[in-house]
């Protein structure tokens, strides 16, 4: 209200406002909104979902359903299904890099790792859990090296060198436990040159463990021996 200088409601005075003081509002149509228009043919979960999720949901073999076994669900999958996973997931070549202490930052390990581990091929980094780091190699040479070498002290931009052990990566890993697994080299002194084929070696090595790679001795024929 307006009010005269002695403080007092002055009568007969009022403010007179017009339509033109207050466009009009524009005006909304719910009906799209609560009603939004989809592509024909795709739900709304489909219509939101990537390419690269619907590529996976493709295989269905690896859809299983839950079961309960006193009470407690599950879901199980085959070792011939869990290989078939690792591929997916491009794990066939992975090394797992575990620090004694935390790293300064995720992003130098990215660039560095590769140029001081000497790796010849590409990889991809990421983060496992805590002082533990995923490495995805798409060389089976890098591979190889870098599990043998078992220990990398990696100089970060702080000044700082630091212990890297490399582990081999499996579906049954642990952070929590230390793996049994390690890679060694193992000979055949006395096979005659005929089983020096691979698939032969590899075949006679399983009773070991599963056989990886091949010395270069073995592949040039200069002295087969390892594998």
């Amino acid at each position: 209200m307006v009010t005269s200088d002695g403080g007092q409601p002055s009568s007969g005075v009022g403010l007179q406002l017009s339509n033109c003081d207050f466009p009009l509002l524009p005006s909304i149509q719910y009906a799209s909104i609560l009603n939004p228009t989809l592509p024909k043919g795709k739900s709304f979960v489909d219509s939101v979902k990537t390419n690269f999720e619907m590529d996976i949901i493709e295989d269905k073999s690896l859809l299983k359903d839950i079961t309960y076994v006193e009470g407690v669900p599950q879901v199980n999958w085959t070792e011939q299904e869990v290989i078939k996973m690792t591929c997916i997931e491009k794990l066939k070549f992975t090394v797992i890099g575990k620090f004694s202490y935390e790293w300064t930052d995720l992003d130098e390990l990215r660039r560095i790792i590769p140029q001081q581990c000497e790796l010849k091929g590409e990889c991809v980094i990421g983060l496992l859990r805590s002082k533990h780091i995923l490495i995805r190699l798409t060389k089976q040479e890098d591979y190889v090296s870098m599990i043998l070498k078992g220990v990398f002290y990696i100089n970060c931009s702080d000044g700082y060198f630091y212990l890297m052990c490399t582990l081999i990566y499996d579906s049954r890993f642990k952070v929590s436990e230390e793996t049994t697994m390690a890679m060694t080299w193992i000979s055949f002194p006395n096979l005659l040159p005929t089983f020096f084929v691979k698939e032969v070696l590899f075949s006679i090595a399983s009773a070991v463990g599963k056989p990886i790679h091949l010395d270069q001795a073995t592949i040039k024929k200069t002295r087969p021996s390892c594998v």
